[in-house]
């Protein structure tokens, strides 16, 4: 589809790509492979031009787009097939647009995101793309002073992730959707000013629930302590002021099982600190640190598992059942929300959702 218009240009059923992935406030990039046979289309250079178009995967089932990338590199040659790479909008664009002069005194993160995105991404010297952009929620999220100037050369999506980086900041993801059946795609920008997706009430099954024994083929966690990902004495900091470095007070967990571990980050590099912005960083990568990081990864056939797009998407509650595995000897179970996911294309269609810190 074109980017600037959404419009449709060609389907592409012959292309081949072997995973695409999505994380909630991140980015991803996918390589792919365009056979030119006696099927394709004839607009086929117009299909994958480098920063026009965009490639959209639709789910043959339900009809619903699951995940987009901005064509960003082709390298045609002497052979029929095209090698094509692939950037979603949150790595494709919006970490190519700039911020420009702006300041807020005490404004909901939620109306930062959505004026940042009206004043720097939905408009443009060259125009923008045609992105709707959905509010999750009442939250508007944490009260902020943010000041952004151009000679920074902050990119619009350096500053979503600060302010999602903020103790209770917003969350945010870049979606498609089709309103005509397939002649347009565009992107759907959804934000929250507390945490995006569906909530499990407490004591209710989750609608998606992914099993083993059952569609689930492999299981895995993911327990990280390395540095960067665990530790129970954070402190976030920015750039020197003079002889003063801006910095934040050590948050400290309190930990029985390990010595001290530190860690120092910059979130932005300029902070001056007057209204604590720094604690509230070191706040909540402290609660994310603490006991490292734990991701979950359950693999499942993608016609046998819920459908994604459909029954579950990132941000969504889902639950998971875990028996019969040695490496969990207890079993595992409960409702978690899934942050990401990832879908291989190659063969057996699968897809692993990327769950958010489960206990075992």
């Amino acid at each position: 589809m074109e980017s600037r218009t959404g419009l449709l240009v060609a389907e592409l059923p012959e292309f081949e790509c072997g995973t695409v992935s999505k994380e909630v406030g991140d980015g991803s990039t996918a390589s792919g492979t365009l056979p030119l046979t006696h099927k394709t289309p004839e607009n086929w250079r117009r299909a994958i031009l480098e920063g026009g178009s965009a490639l959209v995967l639709v789910d043959d089932a339900s009809g619903v787009p699951v995940w987009g990338g901005m064509v960003t590199h082709t390298i045609p040659d002497e052979s029929d097939k095209v090698p094509v790479s692939l950037a979603t909008y949150e790595t494709g664009y919006l970490s190519r647009r700039f911020v420009g002069d702006v300041d807020y005194s005490q404004v909901g993160a939620v109306d930062i995101i959505i004026d940042l995105l009206n004043r720097f991404v939905l408009t443009g010297s060259n125009g923008g793309i045609p992105m709707r952009v959905v509010v999750e929620g009442s939250s508007r999220g944490v009260l902020t002073d943010q000041s952004y100037q151009d000679t920074d050369d902050k990119t619009v999506l350096s500053a979503l992730q600060t302010l999602s980086a903020l103790d209770g900041g917003p969350e945010w993801t870049i979606g498609w959707e089709t309103l005509d059946s397939g002649r347009t795609y565009t992107p759907v920008f959804r934000v929250s000013g507390t945490k995006l997706g569906n909530r499990v009430p407490a004591g209710l099954s989750a609608p998606a629930t992914f099993e083993i024994p059952g569609p689930v083929s492999s299981v895995s966690m993911d327990r990280d302590y390395t540095e960067g990902n665990g530790a129970n004495d954070v402190m976030a900091t920015s750039n020197a002021s003079g002889t003063a470095r801006p910095q934040s007070n050590h948050v400290v967990t309190p930990d029985l099982n390990r010595p001290t571990f530190e860690l120092r980050f910059t979130p932005d590099t300029n902070v001056d600190d007057v209204d604590d912005r720094l604690d509230s960083f070191a706040r909540a990568r402290a609660a994310e640190a603490a006991e490292g990081t734990r991701t979950l990864a359950l693999k499942a056939a993608v016609e046998d598992a819920p459908r994604l797009g459909v029954d579950w998407v990132e941000g969504d509650d889902i639950g998971y059942v875990v028996t019969g595995v040695r490496s969990f000897p207890g079993g595992l179970s409960g409702v978690v929300r899934a942050l990401g996911w990832v879908l291989d294309l190659d063969g057996l269609e699968q897809v692993t959702p990327v769950l958010e810190g489960p206990g075992d």
